[in-house]
């Protein structure tokens, strides 16, 4: 079954083991990036009907997903919201989502996951700037390029920081788990 259940369109986990194995850091930050771009980047890029709540949701998938490769975090369950404090704390093109007070994660992602709506009169839109506080509103589409940048960012490091790579290591035997 290994041999046949993939990861990406190019890797199965049977492929996967056997990169981890070789500890081939460049095919598994290629793997990452690929995996990244297939499931969560290109389905909303391709798509001729774009929407800003769908772009939306996929980024808060986006980054839960990429700060769990961080941590090395089997599962997000009750941490969801210090995962994105912690990503966004992290993240220099992001730290504008950053603060004490979780907004972005109760009034954009558990406002759109759990209600398809956002709360506290935000605003989702696929144009103008980024972040605008004032008027409440988030370029979801700027968003989405960011977290893009973030996750070739990521496999870059992933190559050279120790500590990423275990944490990596870890998360991809979770996502292996999860295959048998």
């Amino acid at each position: 079954m290994l041999e046949k259940t993939k990861l990406s369109l190019s890797l199965t986990v049977y492929g996967y083991r056997r990169l981890e194995a070789a500890a081939n850091k460049p095919a598994l930050a290629q793997f990452i990036v690929e995996r990244f771009n297939e499931r969560y980047f290109q389905p909303i890029n391709d798509s001729p009907s774009k929407h800003g709540f769908a772009i939306m949701a996929v980024a808060c998938l986006v980054i839960e997903t990429l700060e769990s490769f961080y941590q090395g975090r089997a599962d997000t369950r009750n941490v969801s919201a210090q995962m994105f404090q912690d990503f966004f704390g992290r993240d220099a093109d992001l730290k504008v989502f950053a603060g004490g007070n979780d907004w972005f994660y109760k009034d954009i992602r558990c406002g759109i996951l759990h209600q398809s709506e956002t709360r506290v009169c935000w605003r989702i839109l696929r144009k103008g700037s980024l972040l605008d506080v004032s008027g409440k509103t988030i370029n979801a589409a700027a968003l989405l390029d960011v977290l893009q940048r973030a996750v070739e960012l990521y496999a870059l490091q992933l190559q050279t920081n120790e500590v990423l790579w275990k944490n990596f290591l870890k998360k991809m035997d979770a996502v292996c788990a999860n295959c048998q």
